[in-house]
């Protein structure tokens, strides 16, 4: 006689009839899983010792961390890991096709391969795919030296092969909206969205983190918060004109965040781009000049004020050197302008000499 069946979440039973009415029972981990067990009883079987073992030996291989033998497997293992996790969702989301394409080119390598030299001929043929669209093709090399610098990391390389290597170059520390710019292209707006434009000019948040601002954040003298980006927590002061604009931002409280749309629900980052770019056409200003151009704004605003580089690269959250690029490319130039002015309306001498 058989007894009443072990109970293990999600075991799939199939019952099938034989001739003579005899009965065989197939039994599986889960439906669609594997085989754990076949009995011959007339009602479900009792799981057997063996049968429980499979079972959870089946799951257990549903989220055990693949062997490391091929490039595939690492993927595997690095998209399992701490370090993917801890992405932003916008991240994984723009990874994605890259990491597919990788396993798509690379999937059944050996692993042991990335450690020979030439096999970054290899990364580098599949990165030159995309060499018409050098910032497309840097991005799937990010991708790949991120994957095997997270297999250097966990002691299953020995070398990345896909360091270096970019095809797009610049250096955008020149590409600055001076406040002419601002105002026309602001007064084409309407006045929630030229309220949150300026506001970006006079705090260096970009737009992920300028869209997702909330007023728990903003305090009486600065924002305290982290990038979305980066993690990275940042104190950036609030300058008088900053603190204005926030407060005509909150006349009417219609979400948690500080910057709303019409609807008083917060922008979408695609919509918000969008006003901006459609307001700086109509204002016939700043071409090539994009949103995230007005943190250099918000640098050289620091910068008059006296703060030092090292300060404006931690407040904006950039790498090291960055503000000094600006001060370099901005400043220094404003400052030749200036005494070249100056040489003129004091008919070609300089002011210091017109003193002496």
């Amino acid at each position: 006689m058989a007894s009443k069946p072990q109970a293990l979440v999600g075991v799939h039973y199939v019952r099938r009839r034989l001739s003579g009415n005899n009965v065989r029972w197939h039994v599986y981990a889960w439906r669609g899983g594997p085989k754990i067990m076949e009995g011959s009883t007339i009602l479900k079987p009792r799981l057997t010792p063996e049968a429980v073992s499979a079972y959870y030996a089946a799951h257990a291989s549903t989220v055990a961390p693949p062997e490391c033998r091929n490039f595939r497997a690492l993927v595997e293992l690095y998209q399992r890991s701490p370090e993917y996790k801890m992405l932003a969702d916008a991240t994984k989301k723009s990874w994605r096709p890259w990491i597919e394409g990788a396993k798509t080119e690379f999937g059944d390598a050996p692993l042991s391969i990335f450690n020979t030299p030439r096999m970054r001929g290899e990364i580098l043929a599949w990165r030159d795919k995309w060499a018409h669209a050098p910032r497309q093709a840097d991005f799937a090399m990010q991708v790949v030296s991120r994957i095997l610098s997270f297999g250097v990391d966990r002691g299953k390389l020995s070398i990345n092969l896909a360091l270096g290597g970019k095809l797009y170059k610049a250096d955008r520390s020149d590409i600055i909206w001076d406040e002419t710019e601002i105002d026309a292209v602001a007064a084409r707006m309407q006045p929630h969205v030229a309220n949150a434009f300026r506001l970006a000019a006079w705090t260096g948040l970009p737009r992920t983190d300028l869209l997702s601002l909330r007023w728990d954040e903003v305090h009486e003298d600065h924002i305290f918060r982290k990038r979305h980006k980066t993690g990275v927590v940042q104190m950036i002061p609030l300058r008088d004109e900053a603190r204005t604009l926030i407060q005509l931002l909150g006349k009417k409280k219609t979400a948690v965040t500080v910057v709303v749309n019409r609807r008083g629900a917060p922008f979408t980052p695609r919509e918000f781009s969008r006003a901006i770019e459609r307001a700086r056409k109509a204002a016939g200003v700043a071409e090539g000049k994009t949103l995230h151009d007005l943190r250099g704004t918000f640098a050289t605003r620091l910068m008059a004020e006296g703060f030092e580089d090292r300060e404006i690269d931690a407040i904006l959250g950039w790498a090291p050197g960055k503000s000094e690029r600006v001060r370099r490319h901005y400043i220094s130039r404003k400052s030749i302008i200036k005494a070249g002015l100056e040489r003129v309306r004091h008919g070609g001498r300089s002011a210091t000499s017109t003193n002496t």
